[in-house]
């Protein structure tokens, strides 16, 4: 029961948890959707399949193995292996996501559920996905290719310019890099210019490189077909999917959620992928032997 307190309004404990339920039940459909839309958001753009492919144990030091020279690859056996340790003690899949998750939900706050039809559409599309990656390589090409061959049309344009698999694909690239790049150093025996930094200068440097981001020629024009690539399977995929799960999909990807909704997807990507990165090249420094 409320009362009056020199016109305070003051509640016995039984009216306060009344109230706070009452505000849980007002509150719990809001949230809920929010988390609707993050959680089918991040089914869309395949985000827990992304990284678990390139952070998973082993993804790390294969993709970094991949971007070395031959002359490099002899050599690096040993930092590889040093760096596969790091990463799995640095990057941690179900966190990350979790991570994502949670800011595209607070973005999204305030936007409708999915409905029915875009679930399945995210659904189909995930399917799809999920197919193609399971593909050998021969089945990868002849898909691509009969897919790629039907005509462009407006509204798969559009769908695609509003998704994220680009940038999030840049930041891979980027993480692949950066590590590979330090992998190279110290294989060629230069430690020294790693080991002998403290932690938070190590820190800052790291920061400035993805600050920077890639100006070097090679790896630029990598980075580039790197992103083309990822667009065009995307819009291979696309293409596979029925008219009414295009429509139904662009037309959630332009509500007004949708913007904030994948730059908070991208933002938070990119945080999760660099800071783990960042504990990985410590722990990979820290560890390596002192010549």
């Amino acid at each position: 029961m409320a009362s009056a307190n020199n016109g305070a309004m003051t509640f016995s404990p039984l009216a306060a948890q009344r109230l706070a339920l009452v505000l849980s039940l007002l509150l719990a459909p809001a949230v809920a959707w929010a988390q609707d839309r993050a959680q089918a958001l991040l089914q869309f753009e395949g985000v827990q399949a992304r990284y678990q492919a390139a952070y998973a144990p082993g993804a790390v030091s294969r993709d970094a193995r991949q971007l070395l020279a031959p002359p490099d690859q002899a050599i690096a056996d040993k930092a590889l292996a040093a760096l596969d340790t790091a990463a799995s003690r640095s990057f941690d899949v179900k966190a990350s996501v979790a991570a994502i998750q949670q800011e595209v939900a607070a973005a999204g706050k305030g936007g409708a559920a999915p409905s029915p039809q875009v679930l399945e559409a995210v659904a189909r599309f995930a399917k799809l996905r999920a197919d193609y990656a399971a593909m050998d390589d021969a089945g990868k090409v002849e898909f691509f290719n009969r897919e790629r061959a039907k005509p462009a049309d407006p509204a798969r344009t559009e769908l695609l310019e509003r998704m994220a698999v680009a940038d999030t694909r840049e930041v891979d690239f980027s993480s692949q890099l950066l590590l590979s790049s330090v992998v190279k150093q110290l294989a060629r025996g230069n430690a020294g210019q790693f080991t002998s930094l403290p932690d938070r200068t190590l820190d800052m440097a790291v920061d400035t490189l993805w600050s920077r981001g890639i100006t070097s020629p090679r790896p630029r024009n990598l980075l580039t077909v790197a992103r083309e690539f990822e667009k065009q399977v995307t819009q291979a995929l696309l293409a596979a999917l029925p008219d009414a799960d295009v429509a139904a999909l662009l037309a959630w990807r332009n509500e007004p959620q949708a913007a904030a909704e994948r730059e908070a997807l991208v933002g938070t990507y990119r945080a999760e992928v660099k800071g783990s990165g960042a504990v990985a090249i410590r722990t990979l420094v820290r560890g390596w032997p002192r010549s």
